[in-house]
């Protein structure tokens, strides 16, 4: 006797691709990022996450490459450290996130578009 057994797999992988370069930046006071968030680095190279108006995701070119907690991110301010970014490679556009927030599949198209210019790559991958 055989039997079927049906189940979802679910994939959080972040980086999907070879070829990522990654950088440093500050980062503000008091402030979380979480892994796969978009990241806006302004001139005085500070991570800050972009805002969100109606739907739509301001201007980022960044992605955090790990967790900080806001008292970790007071701690590397306070201590001019700085935390890894990603700023260029494939990426899962359902595993990335604005403040811990996924993406909702009405902003992808313009994230994706942007992420063009930003010579990062958001891809939808097989199964998402």
């Amino acid at each position: 006797m055989s039997q079927l057994l049906t189940g979802t797999i679910e994939n959080k992988q972040l980086v999907v691709g070879d070829g990522t370069r990654t950088e440093n930046a500050k980062v503000k006071t008091a402030t979380a990022y979480k892994r796969g968030d978009l990241l806006n680095i302004g001139a005085n190279n500070v991570a800050d996450h972009p805002s969100v108006t109606t739907g739509v995701v301001g201007d980022w070119n960044a992605i955090a490459l790990a967790d900080f907690t806001a008292e970790q991110a007071t701690y590397h301010a306070a201590n001019n450290l700085e935390m890894p970014i990603y700023v260029q490679g494939a990426f899962d556009i359902a595993v990335v996130t604005v403040n811990g927030v996924a993406l909702t599949t009405a902003q992808y198209d313009a994230v994706r578009a942007q992420a063009l210019v930003n010579k990062i790559e958001l891809r939808k991958v097989v199964g998402n």
